[in-house]
């Protein structure tokens, strides 16, 4: 008795320890692992399926198991499912009976004890059979029936690399698994029992055969009526694997990187994504012709920020043109498409309205000389209209305003990215030297659509509580203006004619050396983001923003479902009294003014800067103090334009009268462009250590000019350029024109080689 009891309590002791090393949701999450991730769109619709690490189909189904395929399965595997406990004690021993007498050897598995095969596999031993036998209770005692049904069906083998009721239901049949037939769903019943002996591609004799049978069964337990059992019968084997979608390749393989999941509930709209990845393949076939091999598209639901197509390139499997690279998170110059957030801030700031005018001739700055892309200057023109045409150096003039380092942190706090050195990009951030990606663009113009409500976007569904709130950045007033102006723009070829008729928003950039085309556009309802371009980051003299992408882009317009509303015209507009040709609020009374929409939320608008208070006698002459008429004296209000403007003009020989009169005496005909004061030039070292500097005047009347470094004479002459030859340091420029005017700048040279 005692040596019965030692070994009871020794089993005892070894069932028990066996019971405590089970970990169920431990080993329930290594499953998880092991599943094929999967990307489904807006609707469960499967997108695209990757491979997991055992190089198979594995994918979970997302739904529950249907009931044709549960009662096929009982009755062929384990017909006493629902009512043993994980083991089948009747069938176990009959088991250990035929195997002891050599008769027909069985496991007397249930279909618990083969998902804890699955979940802890090892070899066919009696020693495995017990550990299975304990872990196959402990596995009921832990989970709901169906719950386990489930793991069997999800993790069932069924041929070749395929495991799982839902792979082999959509690879055998192309369909999800609450479709299957009578005859597709016994099928699935007997593939797992010897998958590597019958299946699909060999054995399909005995196949049909065992099939039949279960079908057979089924009808005489009355589950399938007569004829549904005829027909069941006559249902031919599927013929051949039908190969998972490959849509949003880009999308799945850019969710899974960081992703527990498996099963990626995306937001992608299915149907929209073919069809657009369609329009993109043959849009690329097209630009192939001009050297332009890559493009990337992003449309995105601006009420929710859901994106519902992700195209990342123009062809996932083209090898040769990088078609893998995912071009809507690569970062690249954005060109211009920047300048609507600067010109909707600004009149948040109280800079400008749509109609203020702003100087448009050729800037300098230390090591920046910014220029219109079309080469051309209009002298002075409204903000709006720099806008629609995309000159740059307005826009370089408002960011000088504005200030870079306020710009640079708006597009912080929208996109939230780590970066903090607005110096690195100065004046030249809003022509687009800072890159970003066609993600951020997204949110920027998102944003805007939203009427200055700013959020990431979202891939996944059911994950709006982890999404950050909105953040209004820009007034809905200054986002309405902005919306209003870029609709203006003009498109390219036959679309310009639907201009009015489906209004669209939407602005353009082209990098520095025509690496980069984009087009961004925006609706009340979406907002789309186009990019070409090479991918290798060459350059092509064809590659447009406004052609290039802005093509694809109204392409892709055409494809969406759109109401084409206009946006709404939010309340906090408000209407102010202008100067009529400035576009400022009005200096003195008595100005001729007009009506124009401006945000209520905004700052006061600046007083126009471009006039100025003079004194003149009864002749109309300037006069100041010292001349004997002071005391008659009378107020005018004259213009006041910026001095290069005014020089510019006179050098293209473009009429000056409403800007500038000469006869004015007091007004300023001098001043020194470039360098500006305290400017710090970078110059290439010569051989003999000298570099000539450009110097570059306004002199309005040509007048000569004596001109003056260090206070060493240089000469006099009437130009207004003029090379000088410097050494590295601090030097001091000093010009004085024939009427006295003495103008002065301090800057510093440094050569490129200097340390």
């Amino acid at each position: 008795m005692a040596i019965i009891a030692g070994i009871a309590g020794f089993l005892f002791l070894e069932i028990r320890t066996l019971w405590l090393r089970y970990d169920i949701p431990a080993l329930l999450k290594n499953v998880e692992h092991s599943y094929s991730p999967a990307l489904l769109d807006k609707n469960d619709r499967i997108l695209s399926v990757q491979l997991n690490e055992k190089q198979q189909w594995h994918i979970k189904s997302p739904e529950n198991v249907p009931e044709n395929l549960k009662a096929a399965v009982l009755t062929y595997e384990d017909k006493n499912f629902y009512r043993h406990r994980g083991v089948d004690i009747p069938a176990l021993l009959r088991a250990l009976r035929n195997n002891w007498t050599g008769r027909r050897k069985s496991g007397a598995s249930t279909i618990t004890m083969q998902v804890v095969k699955v979940l802890s596999p090892g070899k066919r031993t009696y020693l495995n059979k017990i550990k299975e036998i304990i872990a196959a209770v402990k596995l009921d005692a832990s989970l709901t029936k169906d719950e386990i049904l489930s793991l069997y069906l999800n993790n069932a083998p069924y041929g070749g690399n395929i495991t799982g009721y839902g792979t082999a239901s959509r690879l055998y049949f192309e369909k999800s698994p609450g479709e299957l037939s009578w005859g597709e769903a016994a099928l699935l019943a007997v593939l797992p029992n010897a998958p590597g002996l019958i299946n699909v591609e060999k054995n399909r004799d005995l196949l049909l055969s065992k099939r039949n049978d279960l079908l057979k069964r089924l009808h005489g337990k009355g589950l399938i009526r007569e004829n549904l059992y005829q027909l069941s019968l006559r249902e031919p084997l599927p013929e051949k694997i039908h190969p998972f979608p490959r849509i949003a390749p880009h999308l799945l393989r850019r969710l899974t990187e960081n992703a527990d999941e498996r099963m990626l509930r995306s937001t992608i709209d299915g149907y929209l994504q073919q069809r657009l990845e369609e329009v993109c393949r043959t849009y690329a076939d097209f630009m192939k012709n001009e050297g332009i091999a890559n493009l990337a598209l992003l449309v995105i639901e601006n009420q929710t920020r859901a994106v519902r197509a992700y195209v990342g390139s123009q062809d996932f499997l083209d090898f040769a043109n990088h078609g893998q690279v995912d071009g809507i998170t690569a970062r690249r110059s954005p060109g211009s498409v920047l300048k609507p957030f600067l010109y909707a801030l600004a009149m948040d700031a109280g800079l400008v309205a749509p109609q203020s005018l702003l100087p448009d001739v050729p800037l300098y700055f230390s090591n920046f000389k910014p220029r219109n892309a079309n080469a051309r200057y209009n002298g002075m023109i409204q903000i709006r209209l720099a806008l629609i045409r995309s000159l740059n150096i307005p826009f370089v003039r408002l960011l000088e305003e504005y200030g870079y380092e306020r710009f640079y942190y708006f597009l912080k706090n929208a996109l939230g990215f780590g970066e903090n050195d607005p110096d690195r990009y100065g004046l030249s951030l809003i022509l687009g030297t800072k890159e970003f990606s066609m993600e951020d663009m997204g949110v920027l113009y998102a944003g805007l659509a939203d009427y200055g409500n700013f959020q990431p976007l979202r891939y996944l569904r059911n994950r709006e509580k982890d999404s950050p709130a909105a953040r209004r950045l820009i007034s809905p007033g200054a986002a309405w203006l902005t919306l209003q102006t870029i609709k203006e723009l003009e498109r390219p070829g036959y679309e310009n004619f639907y201009k009015w008729k489906n209004p669209i928003s939407w602005k353009t950039g082209t990098s520095y050396g025509r690496k980069d085309g984009w087009a961004c556009g925006v609706t009340p309802e979406y907002t789309v983001i186009v990019w070409t371009g090479n991918f290798t980051g060459k350059g092509n003299p064809n590659l447009s923003g406004i052609v290039s992408g802005g093509r694809l882009l109204f392409n892709v317009f055409n494809e969406l479902v759109l109401k084409y509303a206009e946006f709404k015209t939010p309340p906090d507009l408000k209407k102010v009294e202008v100067d009529a040709r400035t576009g400022y609020r009005p200096a003195w009374p008595g100005m001729n003014v007009k009506e124009i929409d401006y945000p209520a939320d905004a700052l006061p608008l600046k007083a126009s800067p471009y006039y100025k208070k003079i004194y003149v006698n009864a002749a109309g002459e300037e006069i100041d103090s010292r001349d004997p008429a002071f005391a008659e004296r009378r107020e005018k209000i004259a213009p006041n334009y910026p001095l290069e403007v005014i020089n510019y003009l006179i050098r293209e020989n473009i009429e000056t009268d409403h800007i500038f009169d000469p006869g004015l005496k007091n007004t300023p005909t001098l001043k020194i462009l470039y360098p500006a004061e305290n400017a710090t030039i970078l110059l290439p070292r010569d051989f003999d250590g000298e570099k000539e500097l450009i110097v570059k005047i306004a002199n309005i009347k040509e007048q000569d000019v004596y001109w003056y470094l260090d206070n060493r004479f240089l000469g006099v002459d009437s130009v207004y350029e003029k090379r000088i030859k410097t050494l590295s340091g601090t030097h001091t420029l000093t010009i004085m024109g024939e009427n006295g005017e003495i103008r002065k700048t301090r800057f510093t040279i440094k050569r490129t080689t200097d340390q």
